[in-house]
């Protein structure tokens, strides 16, 4: 097999001997002067005989020889696949490749340094994989999600169990969200596995085409069974699956999105480091496997992590000389702004400046950027390189630059709380040119609210023709309290085709056109993507006070059997106060499949003393897979006065903080904590926990701050925010604050209502100003910007939280625009 520079080279031969036999022909035959040598016309048959089959037979040498696979890494086709899964090779899956102990010598000598991936280490996790694979098959379907570090071997164990239980299966290899929809409108001939390496690439992301948890099902509906296999980074999954900082509003709802498609994965976690029996196993196969032995001796990484060449990407960084290292820094800050798309050389060269001083610019040579870029593109030992060439459009050319996966989740981890450097944002608005990364950068410049930045890219995304930008820049508008110019976006980028802008201008837009907008959709079919669309029509009309056109249109969603149709009129009922008709609307719902309606029936049925209907339907509930079904219940219980099967209840959970909940429920304070006392004393630590969020719910402080302290053990998550709180609240400002200074540095942010609060009421705003400034550089979502113009407002400094609200950050964490007088109100 040769390679492509071999191909090219013969393929220049033989044109040349083609020439030279298209010369002797012309020679030969065209002689419109008498030959003057008697040899040439004998050279000229030679030439046109022989010349020209040798170079007919040299071309189809080269062209039927098969082509080399493309190098490790190397993007040369982003079309989706459907094949089978006997044609399903590592390299397609996303198996990083593996370091080569004979590396060095091969590339010296011109050869290609990969070898074979390295047996298979059998992982504890195998059993497990296999195990729900087989119910999933039986089920028909299912959403296996393998969360694990980036190098922990989580997309080879993945690799290896598709290969072992379905090779009669066909597996899908989707390029990008919206493949996942095409995937959804055809009919299959086979069962299906998809395949979702870096699951976060195929997240919804208020696009309408991602996957999103109604795709998913629609997939499972089908005849065939479809099974979908992913893999994932811990802190991604940690950051879709943890609370919005702000509870309402579209960002919340588009997290909660997300969360809907993690929820129904079911997880397996990849540890970095080998169980005993893994390293066994390695050891067995390391007498014949050089690479593994190799990994065996490095005790500062894992197996794993050593055989994808992690030790050396990572030394690759530390060691660089001053400009490659900036190179490289530079790429790491781009991904993490979560910006995917292809590093330009054109970008990586005008970022990696802003990495070096001043001096180190002036002694560059004319070709340090070239130095670097060869650098980081030479491969590690065989394995993957720092920087991982994306193939342009002709066979040779480079387009860009992809950077390691080990160094992205790497260089995130320990730049996590570097400020990012001023002059990045305006290279980056530059030299970027995608609109989906635009959006991107938009997004990471709202979410640390510099809001110059971000209206200023998502305008440029927005004028790329990305509706999506739209949508996101008229809910910042609305946020700054630009409502006029919020629905002027909003309705263009409704006009362009984004669902989320529909939907948006539906809340924020005149009435009657969001209606106009939404019918059009009804007759087109189309959804949208949090709720559905004649139910949002009736939800306006309720609003607006046309309750007898909204009723025409919940009645028509439940003649249409819409998704929650019955269960929401059910809610409308009853907010309107007709408990007797939406109780039996709620049963009917029931009857309907929606186990939504559950909680509110119930509820109903106790008030009007019909407990056996109501525990039959909590019964029906928690056995078709309710979580939330014994917590409500146990509430019922206690509200009707029946503590006793309260109690009973939630002693059978086998989970003594149900029934301490059970008992403050009820009002039994001191006997929940009794319960948990009991804990205590055997040690449980988690008693602490659950004694202080008790006794602080009833405003009892100082006796929750002991709970508080020993609650430190189980890490700071749980306890050094109340601790914060707590002495905030007391005013203690001198140890309040360097508490939050200490959890900061340690890349925790501990900002709260209560140290906010305190803060401005010892007229220490500027200095509050600058620690929220410095948290939101890290970008937190904006949430803490966003509580201090809450508390600035509610404390009578409205018009500093008017203009800060508008105007946000400068990209060094403080206010774009000088604030009015901050002297305490009279």
């Amino acid at each position: 097999m040769m390679n492509r520079h071999h191909r090219w080279w013969l393929t220049g031969l033989a044109l040349a001997l083609l020439a030279l036999a298209a010369t002797g022909t012309v020679t030969w035959l065209w002689r419109p002067f008498p030959l003057r040598w008697s040899w040439l016309e004998p050279a000229s048959w030679v030439m046109a005989i022989i010349f020209t089959p040798a170079a007919f037979v040299l071309t189809i040498v080269i062209w039927r020889q098969p082509k080399a696979p493309p190098e490790a890494g190397l993007v040369a086709d982003l079309s989706p696949r459907l094949l089978p899964v006997s044609s399903f090779g590592a390299a397609w899956a996303g198996v990083h490749p593996a370091i080569s102990m004979s590396a060095q010598k091969k590339i010296k000598n011109g050869e290609d340094p990969q070898e074979a991936a390295p047996s298979y280490i059998e992982r504890a996790i195998d059993q497990e994989l296999n195990d729900r694979l087989a119910k999933a098959r039986e089920r028909g379907g299912g959403f296996l999600l393998l969360v694990g570090n980036s190098s922990a071997g989580k997309t080879r164990s993945a690799y290896e169990a598709v290969v072992r239980n379905f090779l009669g299966w066909n597996i899908f290899l989707p390029s990008s969200a919206g493949d996942i929809q095409w995937l959804s409108q055809q009919r299959l001939e086979k069962p299906t596995i998809v395949w979702l390496d870096e699951l976060q690439r195929f997240l919804p992301n208020s696009g309408d085409s991602s996957m999103n948890k109604e795709t998913i099902l629609a997939l499972w509906s089908k005849r065939k069974p479809i099974i979908f296999l992913g893999t994932i980074w811990p802190d991604r999954y940690q950051h879709y699956l943890s609370p919005p900082e702000r509870s309402e509003g579209y960002a919340a709802q588009q997290k909660d999105r997300i969360a809907g498609v993690l929820r129904i994965a079911e997880r397996v976690y990849v540890e970095d480091s080998f169980t005993s029996s893994e390293m066994a196993a390695a050891r067995a196969l390391a007498e014949r496997d050089s690479r593994i032995k190799a990994a065996l001796r490095d005790s500062r990484y894992g197996v794993t992590q050593v055989l994808a060449g992690a030790p050396e990407l990572v030394a690759s960084w530390q060691h660089a000389d001053c400009y490659s290292k900036a190179l490289i820094t530079a790429a790491v800050d781009i991904r993490r702004l979560r910006i995917e798309g292809t590093l330009t050389p054109a970008l990586l060269k005008r970022a990696s400046g802003v990495y070096l001083n001043n001096e180190e610019i002036a002694r560059a040579s004319s070709d340090w950027f070239e130095k670097s870029i060869s650098y980081c593109i030479k491969r590690n030992r065989g394995a993957t390189s720092v920087l991982i060439p994306v193939s342009g459009l002709e066979y040779g050319s480079i387009a860009g630059y992809e950077l390691a996966d080990y160094l992205t989740s790497y260089g995130a981890r320990i730049r996590e709380n570097e400020p990012l450097p001023v002059e990045i944002w305006g290279v980056l608005s530059e030299q970027l040119h995608d609109p989906i990364d635009l959006q991107q950068l938009a997004s990471a410049a709202d979410m640390r609210d510099v809001r110059r930045y971000a209206e200023a890219i998502y305008r440029r995304s927005l004028a790329l023709g990305n509706a999506e930008s739209g949508f996101w820049l008229g809910l910042m508008l609305w946020d700054q309290g630009r409502k006029g110019e919020a629905v002027d976006v909003l309705r263009r980028a409704s006009s362009m085709g984004s669902k989320d802008a529909i939907e948006a201008f539906s809340d924020y837009g005149p009435t009657d056109e969001a209606i106009g907008l939404l019918r059009r959709l009804l007759t087109t079919g189309d959804s949208l993507p949090l709720y559905d669309v004649r139910l949002t029509i009736a939800r306006l009309l309720d609003d607006g006070g046309r309750f007898d056109e909204a009723e025409e249109e919940y009645l028509q969603a439940i003649a249409e059997k819409r998704k929650n149709a019955v269960f929401y009129y059910a809610l409308r009922l009853q907010k309107r106060g007709i408990a007797s008709e939406a109780l039996n609307w709620f049963l009917r719902a029931l009857d309907a499949g929606d186990l939504a309606a559950s909680e509110s029936a119930c509820r109903l049925l106790v008030k009007e003393g019909r407990f056996v209907e109501a525990r039959a339907i909590y019964e029906a509930a928690k056995s078709r897979g309710d979580e939330r079904a014994q917590g409500w219940w146990i509430e019922i219980l206690v509200k009707a006065d029946h503590l006793n099967e309260a109690l009973a209840l939630a002693s059978s959970s086998g989970t003594y903080h149900e029934i301490g909940k059970a008992l403050a429920l009820a009002g039994k304070v001191d006997e929940a904590l009794t319960v948990y006392k009991e804990r205590i004393e055997q040690g449980d630590v988690w008693a602490h926990y659950h004694s202080a969020e008790l006794l602080e719910s009833r405003n009892r402080h100082e006796e929750a701050f002991p709970h508080w302290i020993q609650s430190l053990k189980l890490g700071p998550h749980f306890s050094g925010y109340a601790l914060v709180r707590h002495f905030s609240r007391n005013g203690d400002l001198d140890v309040a604050l360097p508490l939050y200074r200490y959890y900061f540095a340690k890349g925790i942010d501990m900002m709260s209502d209560e140290l906010s609060k305190a803060m401005i009421e010892a007229n220490r705003i500027p200095e509050l100003i600058e620690m929220v400034g410095r948290s939101a550089m890290r970008g937190n979502d904006g949430g803490n910007v966003y509580q201090l113009c809450r508390m600035l407002e509610s404390n009578g400094y409205g018009e500093a939280a008017e203009v800060l609200r508008r105007h946000g950050l400068t990209v060094e964490g403080v206010p774009a625009v000088p604030l009015p007088s901050l002297r305490p109100p009279k």
